[in-house]
């Protein structure tokens, strides 16, 4: 769609009230101007820069959904930007619709401006996602520990600014305490732990590093659970093999549908189908199969 079309439905659906849709970027009020009273401008999207604030990244399959719906639908919301103090346009909310926009190859947004300091715009980023499906434990706790080291916040004040339990974020901040290796690798694959294994993973992690890493590797490739990696480093690394076996899921998909779910705990696997019609497909050709590896080893076991 090219802008113009774009413009069009943009002023269709009333989130632009102006005449003339080519805002500039200097024509946006300043942050001493105040707020923009909720009234959307159409801002360039070149001139739109990342916040420093963000502790997740961007969801390609939630862009790429937005991004289709796009195509036909007007945004339903404008994005919220602040101006800071250099002059350059920063994003506080809607980073999915701007990277959607980008993905659609559109020059314009909407967005509406809001006069915000550098804490106000570190809250206001982090607390909008706190709770949201996309962000994991230790993401929520690389956001909860940026707060505390640039205010200096007890748990019981970030609690209290966040609006939920103290328990929670106690055991968010579990994670405190990683070495700085761990941290990094944690950091590449964060939905590895969680805040309910955090702290029993932090004390085994100071002990071996090396073990730790190789544990959230291993949680990452699907061949250990949470639970499964922890009782292996508290074994050392020991009976890795029989730790990796035991406690394996799989979820077989067709399309967007579950087609059959497997599971592996020592020597028993058990595959079940989403529906019967699928066994039975599928019987024959696992029955040759495992007559198949079984005549290799009788081979393998003779020679």
């Amino acid at each position: 769609m090219n802008i113009a079309n774009n413009r069009q439905i943009i002023k269709r659906s009333g989130l632009v009230t102006r005449q003339d849709s080519d805002v500039a970027a200097a024509n946006l009020p300043r942050i001493g101007d105040g707020n923009t009273g909720g009234k959307p401008f159409l801002v360039p999207i070149a001139l739109i820069h990342e916040s420093p604030y963000q502790s997740y990244p961007i969801n390609p399959k939630k862009v790429e959904d937005l991004a289709e719906n796009l195509k036909k639908n007007p945004l339903s919301s404008p994005i919220v930007l602040r101006r800071k103090s250099d002059g350059e346009l920063e994003i506080i909310a809607g980073r999915h619709r701007l990277a959607a926009y980008r993905l659609l190859n559109r020059l314009e947004i909407e967005a509406t401006l809001r006069s915000l300091d550098d804490d106000e715009a570190e809250r206001l980023v982090f607390y909008d996602n706190l709770l949201g499906p996309e962000l994991t434990d230790f993401q929520k706790y690389l956001g909860f520990a940026q707060r505390k080291k640039s205010k200096g916040l007890s748990q019981e004040k970030l609690a209290e600014e966040a609006g939920v339990s103290q328990g929670t974020v106690s055991r968010i901040m579990s994670f405190d305490g990683l070495p700085e290796s761990v941290m990094a690798e944690l950091a590449r694959v964060p939905s590895a732990i969680g805040m309910n294994s955090a702290s029993e993973f932090v004390a085994l992690a100071k002990t071996n590093e090396a073990l730790a890493i190789q544990a959230i590797q291993a949680i990452a490739a699907g061949s250990m659970n949470q639970k499964s990696a922890i009782e292996w480093m508290k074994n050392g690394g020991k009976e890795k093999e029989k730790a990796a076996r035991n406690g394996i899921n799989s979820v077989i998909k067709s399309g967007k549908r579950n087609y059959a779910k497997m599971a592996l705990s020592l020597n028993r696997m058990t595959i079940v189908f989403s529906d019967d019609k699928s066994a039975m497909d599928n019987w024959t050709k696992i029955e040759e199969m495992l007559k198949e590896t079984s005549e290799q080893a009788k081979k393998q076991h003779t020679d």
